[in-house]
């Protein structure tokens, strides 16, 4: 019955829209984790049907945040890389990071973890975040919505700060 009511007024316009908006709090970020991530040498695919393509493998790093983390050194494992393009246009030089982790946590867990976003003015990236596991302990991550900050802090070396969306406006 009340889930009817909303849809209604929902149906309504704009004083549906007010109205359902008075029950539905924004989102909240709870902080994750942050990661430190060592990249290699970049590998120049160069310019191909969706724009110029950057690799840069992933050769080790570290994380920690409230609810999990990782030994050091080596918990993200050395079989992912940044699979970047620079959009097919070239308008405003967008760089677009398509990233690939694997995580192994301090109590032996392992967490895939896949990053796309695009570079903004000040040269970070805001990336969107989503995982996946089968360990019973972290399967909580597997539905989750993460956002991060990317940053470059070397040549081929990034930190990316990670916040989950949350209920908590």
């Amino acid at each position: 019955m009340k889930l009817t009511v909303i849809l209604s007024l929902a149906a309504l316009g704009n004083h549906g829209t007010l109205y359902l908006s008075l029950f539905l709090p924004a989102p909240g970020l709870e902080y994750l984790y942050t990661v430190n991530i060592t990249g290699g040498d970049a590998a120049i695919v160069g310019q191909g049907p969706r724009g110029f393509r950057i690799v840069v493998p992933i050769l080790s790093g570290t994380f920690a945040g409230p609810k999990l983390k990782g030994k050091t050194p080596g918990t993200v494992l050395p079989i992912g890389g940044d699979w970047a393009l620079i959009d097919a246009n070239n308008i405003n030089g967008t760089l677009v990071p398509d990233v690939r982790q694997t995580f192994k946590t301090d109590d032996g867990h392992y967490i895939q973890v896949f990053e796309t976003g695009a570079t903004q003015p000040d040269g970070s990236a805001w990336v969107r975040l989503t995982y996946e596991t089968g360990s019973e302990k972290y399967y909580w991550m597997n539905s989750i919505i993460a956002i991060g900050i990317l940053r470059l802090v070397g040549p081929s070396d990034l930190t990316i700060d990670t916040w989950q969306v949350s209920t908590q406006g």
